[in-house]
């Protein structure tokens, strides 16, 4: 799996693409934007000898910035309620509250080169709807109103 087939997957669905590359190891990552919410791709265990490097395992990741503290009772029924992902608080270091959210999910793909945009997308599609429902969740506890996702692409 190569950056370039992460980007034609996403460009396919008329998403915004943004590319680049993590230091120290060179490992690229692919940046996009679906129904409001932002989206990093990062790819692990590429081979460093050419570019586009092919890379063993890519991770989905989606960050939030939460209106209001959310409590780890809650993120745990979130992670036993939803497979194949994760989600992790993130405690701001200024004030110690978990204010910050990240949805993660791993994809170990296959060293033979089977997989092409068209058979990623389908992965990256759960990965979105399970984003689209913790939006939902983080913006309808108690005291908060419900808001609509604003949307760029509806996937």
């Amino acid at each position: 799996m190569t950056a370039p087939t992460v980007v034609e997957m996403l460009e396919s669905q008329g998403l915004p693409v943004v590319t680049g590359y993590r230091k120290p190891s060179g490992d690229p990552y692919v940046r996009t934007r679906a129904s409001g919410i932002d989206y990093t791709i990062l790819f692990y265990k590429c081979k460093k000898a050419r570019r586009p490097r092919p890379c063993q395992h890519i991770m989905y990741m989606a960050r939030y910035k939460l209106e209001r503290p959310m409590s780890f009772r809650l993120m745990n029924a979130w992670n036993r309620r939803v497979h194949f992902q994760r989600g992790y608080l993130v405690r701001d270091k200024a004030t110690g509250l978990r204010t910050r959210a990240r949805l993660e999910m791993d994809v170990i793909l296959a060293e033979r080169g089977w997989v092409r945009a068209k058979t990623l997308l389908p992965s990256f599609i759960v990965f979105h709807r399970t984003n689209r429902r913790f939006y939902d969740l983080i913006r309808s506890r108690k005291g908060e109103g419900r808001e609509l996702i604003p949307g760029a692409k509806e996937l």
